[in-house]
C-alpha cells in the first residue's frame, strides 16, 4: 500500500486467497495431497490458446465439488450445488470483511497524512472481483454445464496421481507387488445415447449396463487402473490394456476366468507373474515334479480368443511352462483344488502360494466392494463422457481416502485387524430408486438445503 492506495494486483491476490480458502473447505481433510499443480498446468495450456472467463464454477471449483460429492451419500446435483454455495458464499463474505477492515485502516491512515501527493484522491474501493462476491444460484444448470466442460483428460491425470502411493504401497511378497484384478457391472440411466452402446442383449427392456474392470493394489487397497466397457465385452478384453500398464515384477491374483493361455503369456511378457485357480480341465504335460501336488507343466497354444488379434496371437510363444499346484479342499477333502501360477521358483513353497491366493479375499478389496462403498452401483450421468467422468472422480476420491488410511498406519508397529475403509464413508445408507432408474434419498436437501439443516 502506498499513500493509502491499494496495489494494482490486489484483485488477483484476493482471488487467490479465496481459492485457497475454498480448497480447504471443499476437500476437507484430503487437500494436503491434492495435485493442484495439474489443474494450474491444464489452465495455463488453455490460456495459451484462448481467453477463458473467470467463472464461479471454474475448472478447479467444479472438480473439487465433484470429488466432495463423491464422498457423500447424497450425490445429487442439488446437494452438490448447496454444498458449494454454502462454502463459496461463506468464504467470500469472510474475505470481504477482511478487506473492508484493511480499507478502513487505509482510510484512517490517509486522514492523518499532511500531504497526500499528486493525482486523484484514493476512493478506497473494494478490489475483490464481483465474481467472487456474488450470490451463487440455487439452480443446478450452471454446475451441470461446468461438469460437461470439465476436461476428461485432466480428470484422468488427477486419477493417475491419486493411484500413485509411492512408498505407501506396503510390503512386497517375495519382492513382488501384489495386485488383484476384478470386473463388475453397474447400471446406467435409460437414455438413447447410452442405450445405443450399453444395451443388454438378453433383455431389451433392461436399463443400459457397463462393465468396470479394475486393477487393485492389495497392500494399500487403491485402484491402480481401470477400464469401462460395454456389457458385450469380456473382462479379458478390458484387462488386456491394463496388463500393459502393470509395474514390472508384479504378481496378479485373479479368478478362473483369467486361466487362459493368452493371459499367461501376456503376463509373462510384461515381466510379471500370476496365480489363478484351475477349475476347468486343462491339457498339460508334466516337465518336472517339485513335490507332492506341485509340478512344472508345459501348456501349448490352442485356439485364439476373440479379444486378441491374429497378429498378437501369432507373436505369443507356442508353449509355456507353468506351475500346477493341487491340494485338498478344506470343506471337502475328497475334492481337489488346483492353482496355476507362472512362479516356477521352487524356493517359493507350495504352501506360500496357496496362502497368498487365499488372501485375495482376506480383506475384501474388490471392485464390487468399492462400487458399493462409493455408491456407483448406478451411474447418474446421461452421456458416455459424463459417466466416465463420474466413475473416474469416484475412484479418485476413493484413492484419496485410501492414501489417508495408508499414511495413518505407515509408521505403526501393527497391522489393522480389518479393513476399515467403510468407516471413512457414509456407507450403508438407504438408497431409493424410482421407475426411471434414478437414485434419490428419502430426505432431500431441499432447494435451499433447509431440509438437511432441519435433520
Amino acid at each position: 500500500m502506498k499513500n493509502g492506495n491499494m496495489t494494482p494486483n490486489r484483485s488477483l491476490a484476493l482471488s487467490i486467497e479465496l481459492k485457497e480458502l475454498m480448497r480447504t473447505d471443499l476437500l476437507q481433510n484430503i487437500d494436503s495431497d491434492f495435485p493442484f499443480e495439474l489443474i494450474e498446468q491444464n489452465h495455463e495450456g488453455k490460456e495459451n490458446k484462448k481467453t477463458t472467463r473467470d467463472r464461479v464454477y471454474n475448472t478447479e471449483n467444479t472438480l473439487l465439488t465433484m470429488i466432495l460429492s463423491a464422498l457423500h451419500v447424497d450425490k445429487s446435483l442439488k446437494q452438490a450445488v448447496n454444498t458449494f454455495k454454502e462454502v463459496f458464499e461463506y468464504k467470500g463474505l469472510k474475505l470481504q470483511e477482511a478487506e473492508n477492515l484493511q480499507l478502513q485502516q487505509a482510510r484512517n491512515l490517509d486522514a492523518t497524512l499532511e500531504s497526500r501527493g499528486k493525482g486523484r484522491p484514493n476512493l478506497f474501493l473494494s478490489h475483490l472481483p464481483k465474481s467472487k462476491t456474488m450470490e451463487v444460484s440455487d439452480n443446478t444448470a450452471a454446475y451441470a454445464k461446468a461438469r460437461t466442460r470439465l476436461d476428461l483428460e485432466l480428470v484422468n491425470k488427477i486419477f493417475k496421481y491419486s493411484a500413485d502411493f509411492k512408498e505407501l504401497n506396503g510390503r512386497k511378497w517375495h519382492g513382488m507387488d501384489v495386485i488383484i484384478t476384478d470386473g463388475t457391472y453397474f447400471q446406467m440411466q435409460d437414455t438413447e445415447a447410452l442405450r445405443e452402446n450399453y444395451y443388454v442383449k438378453e433383455d431389451d427392456s433392461a436399463y443400459p449396463q457397463a462393465l468396470l474392470q479394475s486393477m487393485i493394489w492389495q497392500g494399500s487397497g487403491q485402484v491402480l487402473d481401470f477400464k469401462v466397457g460395454t456389457r458385450h465385452q469380456s473382462e479379458l478384453e478390458l484387462v488386456r490394456p491394463l496388463i500393459n500398464e502393470l509395474p514390472p515384477c508384479s504378481l496378479l491374483l485373479a479368478d478362473d476366468l483369467y486361466n487362459t493361455y493368452a493371459i499367461f503369456c501376456l503376463i509373462k511378457n510384461q515381466g510379471c507373474d500370476i496365480i489363478v485357480p484351475g477349475k476347468r480341465v486343462r491339457k498339460y504335460e508334466v516337465i518336472s515334479k517339485i513335490g507332492d501336488g506341485d509340478e512344472i507343466v508345459e501348456l501349448t497354444r490352442t485356439k485364439r480368443p476373440e479379444w486378441l488379434s491374429e497378429q498378437e496371437w501369432s507373436d505369443l510363444d507356442k508353449s509355456i511352462a507353468m506351475r500346477r499346484i493341487s491340494y485338498p479342499s478344506q470343506a471337502d477333502e475328497t475334492k481337489e483344488w488346483v492353482l496355476y501360477t507362472s512362479i516356477t521358483d521352487a524356493k517359493i513353497k507350495k504352501e506360500e502360494i496357496i496362502l497368498k491366493y487365499a488372501t485375495r479375499w482376506d480383506i475384501e478389496i474388490t471392485i464390487r466392494e468399492i462400487k458399493t462403498i462409493m455408491g456407483i452401483n448406478i451411474a447418474r450421468s446421461k452421456t458416455e463422457e459424463m459417466v466416465l467422468k463420474e466413475i473416474t472422480v469416484a475412484l479418485t476420491a476413493y484413492n484419496m481416502v485410501r492414501k489417508i488410511i495408508a499414511k495413518s498406519v505407515n509408521e505403526t508397529d501393527f497391522s489393522p485387524k480389518g479393513d476399515f475403509i467403510q468407516k471413512c464413508f457414509e456407507a450403508n445408507q438407504e438408497l431409493l430408486i424410482d421407475k426411471k432408474g434414478r437414485v434419490y434419498q428419502r430426505w432431500s436437501p431441499g432447494r435451499y438445503g433447509k431440509a438437511a439443516e432441519a435433520n
